[in-house]
């Protein structure tokens, strides 16, 4: 039931962000949408990843205290998919699929 419901809810935050983004910029909903999508995705995978320059430059003055993975390996970087990720994903080229339509004439 929880794999069900989680996308759903998902796409209602994201739709929610950019109902609101579009009210306080005074644009329309579709073309806030693509940036909409492609800023959560980008957020989503910055916070769905562990490792990488942003965790080194967090774990610096701890890192000489422990043993870790990431001191063993300063290359240590793991991804992780997750369903946020993957409707945020589809939200976006979704929008962009759509936004191409409706303004196909100023290309």
């Amino acid at each position: 039931m929880k794999k069900i419901i989680y996308p759903f809810v998902c796409l209602i935050i994201l739709i929610a962000i950019n109902i609101i983004a579009s009210k306080i910029f005074n644009v329309e909903f579709l073309e806030m949408s693509f940036p909409t999508g492609l800023m959560s995705s980008i957020f989503i995978v910055f916070f769905s990843s562990e490792g990488g320059p942003g965790t080194g430059m967090a774990d610096l003055p701890v890192k000489h205290l422990l043993e870790s993975e990431t001191r063993r390996n300063p290359n240590f970087f793991e991804f992780y998919i997750n369903t946020p990720l993957i409707v945020s994903i589809f939200y976006t080229i979704i929008a962009a699929i759509l936004s191409i339509i409706a303004y196909w004439k100023y290309f």
